[in-house]
């Protein structure tokens, strides 16, 4: 996978003016680390049970080599969720802003220590409520 800074212009696959990357890392370069939320978390995994720009094929991740990468998710139908194909996009503080990361962000959480922009963490949980619904933070629904 190409590595992109945080926070600059998304030119990777169907770009459109307003995108941003977020999370597209790369062993080779440094990356902020620090707790991500559970909550956060969860609506990630959320997020990854309906992806954008789904591809054929798989990214590896260059800090552990794995290419078939599957993480647990409650959500998904079948318990799993393959990362490496797609990528979550969510709106950001302001509404011409889309923020745009690859599904292994949930892996780089994780395994890796990886902690995105705080907009980012923002703007997962306001996208959860959108597509999902407000029951989905508050535990009313699963």
């Amino acid at each position: 996978m190409t590595h992109f800074p945080d926070g600059s212009p998304y030119t990777y696959h169907r770009p459109a003016e307003g995108m941003v990357n977020i999370g597209w890392l790369d062993s080779s370069h440094e990356y902020r680390r620090g707790e991500v939320a559970e909550e956060v978390v969860d609506g990630l995994l959320r997020l990854v049970t309906r992806p954008d720009n789904q591809t054929r094929g798989l990214h590896e991740c260059h800090f552990c080599g794995v290419i078939y990468l599957q993480v647990d998710n409650p959500h998904s139908k079948t318990g799993t969720s393959l990362l490496g194909s797609a990528e979550i996009h969510v709106r950001g503080s302001s509404d011409d802003t889309v923020l745009v990361a690859p599904t292994l962000v949930i892996h780089y959480i994780l395994e890796h220590g990886y902690r995105p922009p705080d907009e980012f963490l923002e703007a997962v949980e306001v996208e959860v409520r959108r597509r999902f619904g407000e029951e989905v933070l508050t535990g009313r629904s699963s």
